[in-house]
């Protein structure tokens, strides 16, 4: 499912990072990359903080549904 789909609070698994490749290469500097944990710890407005090794980042809801997660 899509990360922006995700519960709050509940551990994921990226399983997969869609988009073109500048978004891809975008989103796994931020570290988000295939095989690692990610939770969401607050939504508000469209935008998602999420806890991804051991840092927290804002997305907004464009690239949380290129965040494809399954749950842990």
């Amino acid at each position: 499912m899509p990360l922006n789909l995700a519960d709050i609070n509940t551990p994921y698994i990226i399983q997969k990072i869609c988009g073109n490749e500048d978004q891809r290469h975008h989103l796994e500097s931020l570290g988000f990359v295939e095989g690692t944990p990610a939770y969401i710890l607050s939504s508000f407005f469209g935008y998602y903080v999420v806890r991804i090794k051991d840092s927290k980042v804002g997305i907004d809801k464009d690239l949380a549904k290129m965040i494809i997660v399954q749950a842990n």
